[in-house]
């Protein structure tokens, strides 16, 4: 091939090359037109202000209801039940027969023992007669005055034992769950019933850490909260604690007074106990909806005009206890600075935003070029 075809050739690459360059120039140069020509991305959020409110540092415990008064009620005597005076689950008054056990026996024995008493009784006044007309001997006045001493005390040994065989409740409480019949015999200590006191209060037992207890004592308030509870929980004032620190967990068992829930919470239930440590104390207050965690801290966005555009900017904070569905902020905040709420997961760093406008009062915000 000669030189003049070889240059033709080499002409017609350049000009192949020049031409498409020349397309995709004008290609590219188009589609940045047209992206620039499109609105700038933009996310809508909810934005609130922190709200200054009161904080104190807390601490939790695990506590359980008890009845002011409780007692599992057992038989001295054994004895074959008669007459059962209460219903599973029914409140029963102080002085109300529980159960009865049949006394037929010792009823019979009373009555010989009380003629016996009877018989020794006219027998000392005979020989207190005697003894005054000198015709009787004082060993016969003794004998016959310790005689009646005997018969009464024989007489009061039955009614005890009489007595002891009829359970009644020592004061108003709630009995659990009946499982026994008339006709049933019952050996001595059975258990017979379970009474809780119906009162209106109910005790609270809860233990501290011994660091955080020696903060504590009797007449300090604590918050106790449960499903039985009204929200938010409900005061008690503690009562006692144990004379000396638990050596194996190193904490104290204090006992707090839940006034007028006595109703409302079932002895034995579980409640969250709370314990103020420290003096109430002004701290910033944030919806958890605003917080957002990752691996290397809390934050929030902050949310400003940066050349006049609304913009996300990421804030690292240091949270302290969540209190309802607000979380105390320790750092990171100031007050007066507005941040996003409901919607703040969609946001990263430099996003622009529009701010809803039922936010907090807060005027909708637009972002424009």
């Amino acid at each position: 091939m000669s030189a003049k075809s070889w240059a033709a050739v080499a002409a017609g690459i350049v000009i192949a090359a020049g031409g498409l360059g020349g397309f995709k120039y004008f290609q590219i140069s188009a589609a940045i037109a047209e992206a620039a020509a499109m609105p700038e991305p933009m996310e809508t959020v909810m934005a609130i202000q922190p709200r200054l409110g009161t904080w104190s540092a807390s601490s939790r415990a695990v506590g359980t209801a008890a009845a002011l008064r409780r007692v599992e009620l057992r038989n001295e005597l054994a004895g074959t039940v008669v007459e059962v005076g209460f219903e599973s689950g029914a409140v029963v008054e102080q002085g109300q027969i529980l159960v009865r056990l049949d006394t037929r026996e010792e009823e019979a024995e009373l009555a010989a023992a009380k003629a016996d008493a009877e018989l020794a009784r006219l027998t000392l006044e005979r020989r207190e007669r005697l003894a005054a007309t000198q015709a009787g001997s004082a060993a016969d006045l003794d004998a016959a005055r310790a005689t009646l001493a005997s018969a009464r005390a024989r007489v009061s040994t039955l009614e005890v034992r009489i007595t002891k065989k009829t359970l009644v409740a020592p004061f108003r409480a709630r009995v659990g769950i009946r499982d026994l019949q008339p006709g049933a015999y019952l050996s001595e200590g059975t258990p017979v019933a379970l009474l809780q006191g119906a009162d209106p209060d109910a005790y609270v037992d809860f233990a501290f850490p011994q660091d955080v207890a020696a903060r504590l004592g009797p007449g300090s308030s604590v918050t106790v909260s449960g499903s039985a509870l009204p929200a938010g929980g409900a005061p008690a004032r503690i009562v006692a604690h144990d004379a000396a620190v638990d050596d194996g967990s190193r904490s104290i068992r204090f006992r707090a007074v839940l006034e007028g829930m006595g109703d409302k919470v079932l002895p034995g239930s579980f409640v969250d106990v709370t314990a103020a440590t420290a003096d109430p104390q002004q701290a910033l207050f944030i919806p958890l909806t605003a917080v957002r965690r990752a691996p290397y801290g809390d934050h929030v966005f902050l949310l400003a005009q940066q050349d006049g555009v609304m913009r996300a900017k990421q804030q690292f904070v240091r949270l302290g206890p969540v209190q309802g569905e607000e979380a105390v902020v320790l750092s990171g905040l100031e007050p007066g600075q507005t941040i996003a709420a409901n919607g703040s997961f969609k946001l990263r760093e430099g996003l622009a935003v529009n701010i809803a406008a039922a936010a907090a009062g807060l005027p909708a915000q637009t972002a424009s070029r």
